[in-house]
């Protein structure tokens, strides 16, 4: 796209040499654009109130005339969503255009097996730098937890699925340039993506926006840009409010801690202490409760268990029948990514919860040498598979269910909202839960340094403090 700023945004300065190119008079200033795409731009300014034909917004801008073959009557009719010229290739075999009506070839695109990947103007005067392109690629695709830069996302499956039943790309990248008529024909398309979620497959319109926010992270990791060129959707958070009264909406989620003698009681009643894997899920749940965890914090939120970034056996570094000692990663504020950061620290003896010994009894019916311990789950199934987020969510809500509670008010994160409640039920200070939730793994290691006596007794509270339903819906913890 070099061209673009040497034809098409030149200055003049007051000292340029040599007369100027023919240009349309413009108002005087001290800088004067010109060239094919700022007299575009500047034509497209004067006409852009006047009442267009055919349009979702009659009486506010018309389509340029310059760029009306790019609209597709046949499948969007009035609300079109066309890109103008920058219309990604489609399935009538359209492409991306720079301003002098050239194909675009974007370095970051996905290319098919076999497939050469041509070089724009601009990327054909960066020798060597398509060296890089792929560790582009990879980090991108990495910064989201599917490894494929949010695409495997249900909100991005679906909008691949309304665009296919709408007869338009999911790839809609349009240059922050274009016409005002094309951005707001592509944020009619997005909304009636929205309106296609909440109709056509029943979800909330609360969750259809959180759907729509992953489809624009996806785009923007993408192609660099959100859809409608980035445009401030500004009637989106209208019609979303609009729809939460047609359709009604969810309320707040009911998300209750597990008390530490409930859990006891259906650990009990449920569990196996013969049973390999009920072993490992009883230790399972007394660590994350105890040790307020989170649930990517100790199982696999994933695909598939990674050495550096879930717990293995090699990560407990102490284990005697006093204490317990596991470096573990912080799951917030992408601290997991370097490393086992923070000593998780636990005392034994809890009256109702003690992860120390059921620590202990899964290391004796499931040892593991030293030599292959960093590469062996912390918590692993006798199949070899380790534990998922979703299955010990499953086991929460069993165990629950088994002592009569309802089991849609629990889940993984029940355990972390336990432990803190049992803390506050035994009198620690808020910012004494804060601390020991590790909101801050800075301040959590401080803590364990100067308190090591005391970190090792609040553990033990955790596990030993009866818990009522008042205090189990204690609200405070529930955003950990």
């Amino acid at each position: 796209m070099a061209a673009y700023f040497e034809a098409g945004w030149r200055v003049r300065s007051e000292d340029a040499s040599g007369p100027p190119p023919k240009r349309r008079p413009t108002p005087s200033a001290a800088a004067v654009f010109w060239g094919p795409r700022a007299e575009h731009i500047q034509s497209a300014a004067s006409e852009s109130f006047v009442g267009g034909v055919d349009s979702p917004i009659d009486d506010v801008v018309s389509r340029d005339g310059e760029f009306e073959e790019s609209y597709n009557h046949d499948t969007l009719g009035p609300a079109s969503s066309a890109t103008d010229r920058y219309e990604l290739a489609g399935s009538r075999g359209r492409v991306v255009l720079d301003e002098q009506g050239e194909p675009v070839s974007w370095p970051w695109a996905t290319r098919s097996s076999g497939e050469t990947l041509q070089t724009s103007r601009a990327s054909s005067r960066s020798p060597g730098a398509s060296s890089y392109d792929a560790l582009i690629r990879r980090a991108i695709a990495n910064a989201t937890v599917d490894g494929k830069g949010g695409a495997s996302h249900t909100g991005v499956t679906r909008w691949r699925r309304f665009c296919a039943s709408q007869g338009v790309r999911p790839d809609r990248p349009l240059d922050p340039n274009a016409s005002l008529t094309s951005k707001l024909n592509e944020e009619w398309l997005v909304m009636r993506f929205v309106a296609f979620l909440v109709k056509e497959t029943g979800i909330k319109p609360r969750t259809a926006a959180n759907y729509l926010g992953a489809v624009q992270g996806w785009h923007a990791r993408q192609h660099g840009i959100k859809l409608a060129a980035g445009l401030k959707l500004e009637r989106l958070p209208a019609m979303i409010k609009g729809m939460r009264r047609i359709y009604g909406d969810t309320g707040r989620r009911v998300r209750r801690g597990v008390p530490p003698q409930l859990l006891r009681q259906a650990m009990d009643l449920l569990l196996d202490p013969t049973n390999r894997d009920h072993v490992t899920i009883r230790a399972a749940l007394s660590l994350g409760l105890q040790g307020l965890l989170r649930g990517a914090e100790f199982a696999v939120d994933g695909a598939q268990w990674k050495e550096p970034l879930h717990l293995s056996r090699a990560d407990v570094i102490t284990l005697t029948e006093e204490r317990l000692v596991v470096m573990m990663r912080p799951c917030k504020n992408m601290n997991h990514l370097t490393g086992e950061t923070v000593s998780l620290v636990m005392g034994a003896g809890g009256t109702f919860i003690d992860a120390v010994a059921d620590m202990r009894r899964l290391f004796e019916i499931d040892p593991v040498n030293s030599a292959p311990a960093k590469f062996t789950p912390l918590f692993r199934l006798r199949s070899g598979s380790p534990i998922m987020v979703d299955m010990l969510r499953d086991w929460v809500k069993r165990l629950m269910q088994g002592i009569g509670l309802e089991p849609a008010h629990f889940g993984a994160h029940s355990l972390r909202i336990g432990g803190a409640t049992a803390l506050f039920a035994a009198g620690a200070d808020p910012n004494i839960i804060r601390t020991m939730g590790r909101l801050s793994s800075d301040c959590y290691r401080l803590y364990v340094h100067a308190c090591f006596n005391q970190t090792l007794e609040w553990m033990q509270r955790a596990g030993s403090t009866v818990v009522d339903d008042v205090a189990g819906e204690f609200e405070e913890v529930d955003c950990y």
